[in-house]
C-alpha cells in the first residue's frame, strides 16, 4: 500500500470507529454528563412517585385504621406494664409497712415485758421491804413487851 492509501484506511478505520461507537474524550464526556443527569432526573422522578404513593397509603383510611389500631394496642401494652409496675411497687410498699409495723409491734412487746419485770421486780422489793418493817417492828414489840414484862421501866 502506499501511504496515501494507508492515511485513507487509517482515516476509514477512525471513522469506522467513530461509527461503531468509539467517541472521543469530549464527546464521553458529554454523554456521561447526560447519562448523569438523565439518572438524577429519573431518580428524582421514582421519589417523587415513591413520596406520592407512600402519602396515598399513609392517607387511606385502611392504614389510618391500622395506624389507630397500632396505637390503641400499644397504650393498653404500656398501661398494663405501668399497672403492673405500680402494683409491684404498691405490694411491695405495703410489705415493707407490714415489716416495720411487725419490728416496732415486737420493740413494743419487748419494751413492755422489761416494763413488766421491772414492775413486778420493784413489787416484790417493796414486799420484801413491808415483810421486813413488819418483821422489825414484830420484834420490837416483842422485846418491848419482854422488858415491859420484866419490869423494865422507863425513867
Amino acid at each position: 500500500m502506499s501511504q496515501p492509501a494507508a492515511k485513507a484506511g487509517r482515516r476509514y478505520r477512525v471513522k469506522a470507529a467513530d461509527a461503531a461507537g468509539g467517541l472521543s474524550a469530549t464527546a464521553l464526556a458529554k454523554q456521561r454528563q447526560q447519562l448523569l443527569a438523565l439518572e438524577e432526573e429519573i431518580l428524582a422522578t421514582i421519589e417523587q412517585k415513591v413520596e406520592a404513593a407512600f402519602a396515598d397509603k399513609i392517607g387511606s383510611e385502611e392504614v389510618q385504621a391500622r395506624i389507630q389500631a397500632r396505637l390503641r394496642e400499644e397504650r393498653a401494652k404500656l398501661e398494663a406494664q405501668v399497672t403492673a409496675q405500680l402494683e409491684s411497687e404498691r405490694r411491695s410498699l405495703l410489705e415493707r409497712k407490714r415489716h416495720e409495723a411487725e419490728q416496732a409491734r415486737k420493740r413494743q412487746e419487748e419494751l413492755d415485758r422489761i416494763l413488766d419485770e421491772n414492775r413486778r421486780k420493784v413489787e416484790d422489793a417493796q414486799r420484801r421491804a413491808a415483810e421486813e418493817r413488819v418483821r422489825r417492828d414484830a420484834e420490837w414489840q416483842a422485846a418491848l413487851e419482854s422488858k415491859v414484862s420484866r419490869g423494865f421501866r422507863p425513867a
